[in-house]
């Protein structure tokens, strides 16, 4: 049965195929919709320095900055549940390491260097001198 392959012929060359890495674009935010909650701080803050400025009280004017600010973030809540977006979650974070959980087992024998002494030196100033209450270990 003859060959089902074509030879290759020497004089040409190889032709190479390269695939090219296809990177989806992420979604741009605007400043305003990645940052609503300090604008709308900001706009609070500004609301309630140019109504006092205008004469109202502080207090009132802080009650017309409320509503303002108010009135927006309830107008953007109403446009999202509208288009049915959905609420934005917050980023898991991420495991440090991927290590499976061990128990606990807590070592057979105190981990104590061979000559360990519970009681100082005899003559040591550095440690006070021991209670006669406490009894010494055996």
């Amino acid at each position: 049965m003859p060959p089902t392959k074509p030879k290759p012929n020497p004089q040409k060359k190889p032709v190479k195929k390269i695939k090219i890495l296809q990177v989806k674009r992420t979604e741009e935010k605007s400043l305003l919709s990645e940052h609503f909650y300090p604008f709308l701080g900001i706009l609070f803050a500004a609301a309630t320095f140019f109504l006092t400025a205008f004469g109202l009280h502080f207090y009132e004017s802080a009650i017309v900055g409320l509503w303002i600010v108010g009135i927006i973030f309830f107008v953007k809540q109403a446009v999202q549940y509208i288009k049915g977006t959905p609420a934005p979650k917050k980023e898991e974070k991420k495991a440090l390491a991927s290590m499976p959980p061990q128990k606990y087992t807590p070592p057979a024998l105190p981990r104590v260097s061979k000559d360990f002494r519970p009681m100082p030196p005899e003559g040591d100033k550095r440690y006070p001198p021991p209670s006669p209450f406490i009894k010494p270990p055996k």
